[in-house]
């Protein structure tokens, strides 16, 4: 090896030696009475007045231990020690002056004024010579014994071993430091706070996390045997949260539980989610609990969100299938071959699915009224029909009525009108009324001439009927012989604004025992009974009504709003059916009457049985029901 390598080995060497000292935490710490005890040894074995565990940094020489030395550090050049670190074994003279080992050193040292010195190295066990246990005198001693040149060694020994554990020590709480902020990490990104209770000092210590997420003040407290963790429990919740950490403590020593608390600072009611750990003594004896705990409000919300929407699109299926239910029931009523049954039925159908196609494009904001005039007249005689009317924007109920009278009023102008022949035209206009709603008129010119009809079928009924009450507004027809004149008026609750707002109904449960969910026979039946209908959509009332007719019941009138239904309560009643909400509105102001004045009632819900209001012990009839299902629920309730 040249001098080049060799000098480079020695750097290299000297990097490791001096990233094995730093690593010992040992360089610029306390004062430590086991390394005093040390060098007090070292110096009473020699009978010298001076020594030091010497720890030799890059360019100083630390005492750790110091006896006769008055500073704590030197310059590592022009010293004893610069020279001896690399000294492999116990090194003793008894008076370097005349030792012809030290002879070439001490001619750069000038400043030594020592004459005896010993000392032993400071190795790791991973061989880096980190320092030295030193002793010196300025007067010369006597020859040395094998006895003190080995004590010496292991006292050297001794100081390497209280190093190497200072430094594992440290080590490891440094790990620990690091490790705890992994975990202050990880719980601070979780949004969890921390808590312990030590069970023989019955004391609770919390976070500072846990203070911010439950608003309790201080960060310890007593811990009343465990009950201050229940002080800020929701009553309701209080029993159920005992029961369950109790098993939990009891059986695997952990616990995982949501519940509600009130915030002491603010009086908030916020969902939490706490678990807990159960930590033991060697014997076995319970210790403490820890455990982290977490503010799950928004989850719960979410999830409430979630069942809401769920509930609301079980609502809108069983709407849409009763719907259809009663647009057969009432197609089928009105026609007399199975042929024009089929043609009507999916005619009617094809309006409801284009309406529905409409409002699902706008997630059920609504629907423009160019476009559903579009959808209803755009494919039936292409340059015969023409539209044309501010942009207007309908609600849902609104556009699935319009789309259902534009059907029919086109349906006949095909069959009977204007579009029956090529010269024929339709022409529709809308305008925006100064008061709210809109005003359309549909003119047919060109056509045949026009005679009035004989019989009032069920597409004169839809126009004003569902005109009337889903518009909130009216219909009228003129048959003309020059061609067939409507107007359709709409009310200001017909329009909406674009734009999102979302409809709130609570999750339905299974069905219960009580529910009235089946089909079954007429047990008892209606027959002579006067019954009052209270259902906001039009379509479902209509053949409610026809099919309680068909039964033998006497319809003594059809509400659609609350207040339209209170206003019906002074007639002769035997029994009701009501629609669980009305446009929005809960029908407990009808329940509440009907129960006073000793009337049976039966509620019929689109969102199951839970959507029916509380408090009320009768029938529960779900949609999509038929009459058999309605008389049943009637029966049972006039038994009650």
């Amino acid at each position: 090896m040249d001098d080049g390598q060799a000098n480079r080995a020695s750097i290299l060497d000297e990097a490791a030696r001096l990233r094995s000292l730093r690593a010992l935490g040992a360089v610029d710490s306390p004062a430590d009475p086991r390394f005093d005890r040390i060098a007090r040894t070292a110096a009473a074995l020699f009978n010298a007045p001076r020594a030091a565990v010497v720890l030799v940094e890059e360019d100083r020489l630390w005492h750790k231990a110091r006896v006769g030395i008055p500073a704590v550090e030197y310059p590592r050049a022009g010293s004893l020690a610069d020279l001896m670190i690399g000294a492999a074994e116990v090194t003793i003279s008894q008076d370097i002056t005349r030792d012809p080992m030290f002879a070439a050193p001490l001619a750069q040292l000038p400043a030594v004024d020592v004459r005896f010195y010993a000392c032993a190295p400071l190795v790791l066990p991973d061989g880096a010579a980190i320092g030295l246990l030193v002793v010196g005198d300025p007067v010369a001693h006597p020859p040395c014994s094998e006895a003190q040149r080995h004590a010496l060694a292991d006292l050297a020994a001794l100081a390497v071993e209280e190093l190497v554990r200072d430094g594992e020590k440290l080590a490891a709480d440094r790990q620990r430091q690091l490790d705890q902020q992994r975990v202050d990490l990880a719980l601070d990104a979780a949004g969890l706070g921390e808590f312990e209770w030590d069970i023989a000092a019955d004391h609770v210590f919390i976070s500072e996390k846990m203070k911010a997420l439950t608003g309790v003040e201080g960060r310890s407290a007593a811990g009343e045997g465990g009950n201050v963790s229940f002080r800020y429990v929701h009553p309701d919740d209080a029993d159920r949260l005992r029961t369950e950490v109790d098993r939990g403590l009891r059986g695997d020593g952990r616990y995982m539980v949501e519940y509600r608390m009130v915030r002491p600072d603010d009086r908030r009611t916020r969902w939490m989610q706490g678990a807990g750990v159960l930590v033991r003594t060697a014997e076995g004896v319970p210790a403490k609990v820890i455990g982290v705990v977490q503010d799950i409000t928004e989850r719960k919300v979410d999830e409430e969100q979630r069942e809401t929407l769920l509930a609301e699109l079980d609502h809108r299926v069983k709407n849409v299938l009763a719907a259809v239910q009663s647009l057969a029931a009432q197609s089928a009523r009105k026609t007399t071959s199975t042929e024009a049954f089929l043609a009507t039925f999916a005619g009617r159908l094809k309006a409801m699915a284009s309406a529905h196609e409409l409002l699902t494009a706008t997630r059920w904001r609504g629907a423009g009224l160019a476009h559903v005039a579009a959808a209803e007249l755009g494919g039936l005689a292409p340059g015969q029909a023409s539209w044309e009317g501010p942009e207007l924007f309908l609600a849902p109920r609104a556009a699935n009525a319009l789309s259902l009278a534009l059907h029919e009023l086109a349906t006949n102008a095909v069959k009977y009108g204007a579009l029956s022949v090529d010269a024929g035209r339709v022409h529709v206009v809308w305008r925006e009324r100064p008061e709210g709603g809109f005003v359309l008129d549909w003119t047919e010119t060109g056509g045949p001439p026009v005679d009035p009809p004989t019989r009032r079928g069920f597409g004169s009924i839809l126009l004003d009927q569902v005109t009337g009450r889903e518009l909130g507004g009216e219909a009228s027809v003129q048959y003309r012989t020059s061609g067939v004149r409507a107007r359709l008026i709409a009310d200001a609750q017909a329009m909406t604004l674009p734009a999102d707002q979302p409809m709130i109904a609570e999750a339905p449960p299974p069905p219960a025992a009580g529910a009235s969910s089946g089909e079954g026979p007429m047990q008892g039946g209606v027959v002579g009974l006067k019954i009052l209908i209270v259902e906001d959509a039009v379509l479902l009332a209509l053949e409610l009504e026809a099919g309680l007719e068909e039964a033998g019941a006497i319809i003594v009138g059809s509400a659609a709003e609350v207040e339209e239904a209170m206003a019906m309560l002074d007639q002769p009643l035997d029994a009701a059916v009501l629609d669980a909400n009305l446009n929005g509105k809960s029908v407990v102001p009808v329940a509440e009457a009907l129960r006073l004045k000793g009337v049976p009632f039966v509620f019929a819900t689109g969102y199951g049985e839970k959507g029916a209001p509380e408090g009320f012990d009768v029938p529960i009839v779900r949609k999509p029901y038929n009459v058999h299902q309605i008389v049943r629920a009637l029966a049972e309730a006039i038994r009650k």
